[in-house]
C-alpha cells in the first residue's frame, strides 16, 4: 500500500473543539480563514474534539472557503457521540463543548454510523482520510482486548468497505502510542498512521523501529503533537504553565527542553521552528499537523515550516537523548488497576486500590486527578452525571444523583440518593478480583 499525498504542513483542530479553554466562534472562524489564506489545505479533526464542535466549525468554514474542493480532510472513528444533559462545563478536557458524551465503539456498525455523522457535521460527501482513533492499550488499559477484537472483527472491515466504495480516500489509525502501530501493521493493511507526540525533539522513540517499518511498507506517517502539548512551542522562559504530553513536565523534561533551546539559539533558530521541522526530516513522515488556534499561531506555523535551518544544528540535537523518561500519557495503562468496571453499562467504577488526592486516574482513555482520598470499594464516576440521572452499577440502577457529579469524582451518600438498591456489598469487588 502507499500513503496518501499530503502537504508538509497541515492543521490540527482539537483546539477548535475548546480543548482546555473555550474558543469563540469568531476566533475559530478567523483561525480557519487565516489558515486558508496561508495555503494550508490539510485539516485533521475528530468527533471527539468538542464532541462534534470542531467538525461543525470546520465544515461551516470549508463550505464557504473550499468552493473548488481543494481541502484535504481527515477525521476519525472509534467514539460514538450520545446526547447528554450534563451541566459540567469541562468534560474529557473540552470546555463548553457540544451536548454529547463520547462512547468508545470500534464495531463495524459504529464505524459506519460515526463516518455518516461526521459527514453531516463536516458538510461533505466524503473524507480523504479515515482513522481509527485511540485504539490500543495506552488508552484502554484492561479493556484493550475487547476494543481490539471489535475493531479487527468488524471496524477495520467497515473502513475497508468505505474506501473500496470511494467514500474514503485512505484509512489508518490515529494514536499516541507506538506499540499498537507495530501490532496492527502485522495484522492489517494501513495506508497511513497519525502518530501524536511520539516523534518530537523530546521523544524520538518512533524513529527506532516504527518509522523505518512504515517507510519499508509505504505507510505514510502524519506527525501530530510536534510541540508535545506546548512545551516546545515557545521559549521556555516565557512559559508560565508548561505542558508535556497533557501534563506538567518533570524537572528532567524541563531541563532537556532548555538544553535543546540553547543549542537552537546558537544556530539562530527558534525552539518552535526546530520542533516543527524535525519530524519532516524523516522520509516516512508525510505531514506535520500542529494544533492551531488564532491567526498568530497560523502565521507562526507557516513561518516556522518555511524557515531555513543550518544543517549543522541537527547533528548537535541528535546528541541529546529524546526518550529518557516515560511520558505521563504512557502511564495510563498502568493507572487502570486502581479502578474496576463491573458491567459495560455502568456509570461508575469501583475502587480496587486506595486512591490518594492528586493521584492520576485513567478513565475511558482520559486521565483525571483525584480531588480527594477514596477508599477501596467506593464508587468513582465514569462519566459526568447530572442531577436526577440514574446511576448504574452491576448493570442495574442503584440510585440517582442529587448534584452534578464530574467524571473521576467520588460518588457517595452526599451526591447520590440510594433509591433503587438500599445497600451494596463490597464482596463484589473481592469476587471480581478473584476472577
Amino acid at each position: 500500500m502507499s500513503g496518501p499525498t499530503l502537504p508538509r504542513l497541515g492543521m490540527g483542530t482539537a483546539g477548535l473543539g475548546n480543548l482546555y479553554e473555550p474558543v469563540s466562534d469568531d476566533v475559530a472562524r478567523g483561525t480557519l480563514e487565516a489558515a486558508w489564506a496561508a495555503d494550508i489545505r490539510y485539516f485533521d479533526t475528530a468527533p471527539h474534539y468538542g464532541f462534534g464542535l470542531a467538525e461543525r466549525r470546520l465544515g461551516q468554514a470549508l463550505e464557504e472557503l473550499d468552493r473548488d474542493g481543494q481541502a484535504i480532510v481527515s477525521t476519525k472513528v472509534g467514539r460514538l457521540l450520545e446526547p447528554t444533559n450534563s451541566l459540567v462545563r469541562e468534560r474529557h478536557g473540552f470546555v463548553d463543548a457540544d451536548p454529547y458524551e463520547p462512547v468508545f465503539d470500534y464495531s463495524g456498525d459504529a464505524v459506519l454510523r460515526s463516518h455518516a455523522e461526521s459527514l453531516r457535521r463536516l458538510r461533505r460527501d466524503r473524507v480523504d482520510v479515515l482513522l481509527a482513533h485511540d485504539i490500543g492499550e495506552l488508552t484502554h488499559g484492561a479493556y484493550n482486548e475487547r476494543h481490539m477484537r471489535a475493531f479487527l472483527d468488524g471496524g477495520y472491515r467497515a473502513m475497508r468497505d468505505l474506501k473500496e466504495a470511494g467514500a474514503v480516500g485512505a484509512i489508518g489509525i490515529g494514536v499516541n502510542e507506538i506499540e499498537v502501530c507495530l501490532y496492527l501493521l502485522e495484522r492489517v493493511e494501513l495506508d497511513v498512521i497519525l502518530l501524536a507526540g511520539r516523534y518530537t525533539l523530546l521523544d524520538r522513540r518512533a524513529g527506532d523501529e516504527l518509522l523505518p517499518l512504515c517507510q519499508e511498507r509505504g505507510v505514510g506517517v502524519i506527525v501530530g503533537g510536534p510541540y508535545n502539548s506546548g512545551i516546545l512551542a515557545q521559549p521556555t522562559a516565557r512559559q508560565r504553565d508548561p505542558h508535556y504530553d497533557y501534563d506538567a513536565p518533570s524537572t528532567a523534561i524541563l531541563t532537556r527542553a532548555a538544553t535543546i533551546e540553547r543549542l537552537c539559539a546558537r544556530h539562530g533558530v527558534a525552539l518552535g521552528t526546530a520542533a516543527l521541522q524535525f519530524p519532516l526530516r524523516h522520509p516516512a513522515v508525510i505531514s506535520v499537523i500542529p494544533g492551531l488556534v488564532g491567526e498568530v499561531q497560523v502565521r507562526e506555523a507557516v513561518e516556522r515550516v518555511e524557515a531555513d535551518i543550518p544543517e549543522a544544528l541537527w547533528p548537535e540535537l541528535a546528541g541529546i537523548a529524546g526518550d529518557g523518561e516515560a511520558s505521563p500519557a504512557g502511564t495510563r495503562a498502568r493507572l487502570e488497576p486502581k479502578l474496576m468496571l463491573l458491567d459495560d453499562s455502568d456509570d461508575v467504577f469501583v475502587c480496587i486500590a486506595p486512591i490518594t488526592a492528586g493521584d492520576r486516574l485513567a478513565i475511558d482513555g482520559t486521565v483525571f486527578r483525584a480531588a480527594e482520598d477514596i477508599g477501596v470499594g467506593h464508587k468513582v464516576a465514569r462519566r459526568a452525571i447530572w442531577p436526577g440521572a440514574k446511576i448504574r452499577k452491576y448493570g442495574l440502577p442503584i440510585g440517582s444523583a442529587t448534584t452534578t457529579i464530574a467524571a473521576g469524582e467520588w460518588v457517595h451518600a452526599h451526591n447520590m440518593r440510594s433509591d433503587y438498591i438500599p445497600s451494596h456489598s463490597r464482596e463484589t469487588v473481592a469476587q471480581g478480583q478473584a476472577r
